[in-house]
């Protein structure tokens, strides 16, 4: 697949993250406000950059969310342009699962690097070490879960922008970028052999 092809479909990913990260932590916030129980709520969505766009909220869990999501854009459109560049043409599910397993592993890492500093918001005391690691883990699995079940629809599209862009290819499905017979004047004349003696 052409460069073109590969950064058109990362940054669609890219984008389709940053405004999903966005708009399911505003939700869950908003189901929140509305007193929504966390069981249903949390099963159906995560927040995998922890959304501090709320009154009297800290500055660093600002600072948290806005580095969680600069990593999991960052490192989704990363990830993706090496999925597409590396794909073959026609090979859909490679890259519809490589795009899924890319915002999974996009959103764990955000969600790595967001829990340190949302456990020092939090000042927890170290002497509480078993919640401070509840929290931790909670916090850094939020991304994974997220991406998990919502992942497949950045996914979906990133595979379909892919196939729309097989035509866009200089060697489009079924032609090989190689000439398959090689011409006669490549190779000289194999030398007869003597006769045999008798």
């Amino acid at each position: 697949m052409n460069r073109t092809a590969a950064g058109r479909a990362s940054v669609v990913a890219a984008i389709m993250v940053g405004v999903g990260a966005l708009l399911s932590g505003l939700i869950n916030f908003l189901f929140l406000l509305a007193n929504v129980a966390s069981l249903p709520r949390l099963l159906i969505l995560q927040d995998p950059i922890g959304f501090a766009l709320r009154p009297r909220v800290q500055p660093l869990a600002v600072v948290a969310m806005l580095v969680a999501l600069v990593i999991l854009v960052g490192l989704t459109w990363l990830f993706v342009r090496m999925i597409i560049r590396s794909a073959l043409p026609g090979h859909g599910a490679a890259v519809f699962f490589g795009t899924w397993g890319a915002v999974i592993i996009a959103s764990w890492i955000a969600g790595l690097v967001r829990a340190p500093l949302m456990l020092t918001v939090l000042q927890i005391p170290p002497e509480q070490s078993e919640i401070l690691m509840t929290q931790f883990s909670q916090m850094s699995v939020a991304g994974v879960s997220w991406g998990l079940i919502w992942g497949w629809l950045t996914a979906l599209v990133v595979t379909l922008v892919h196939r729309s862009s097989a035509g866009d290819s200089p060697n489009p499905v079924g032609v090989p970028a190689y000439p398959t017979t090689l011409p006669a004047q490549a190779y000289p004349p194999a030398p007869s052999a003597p006769p045999a003696a008798g």
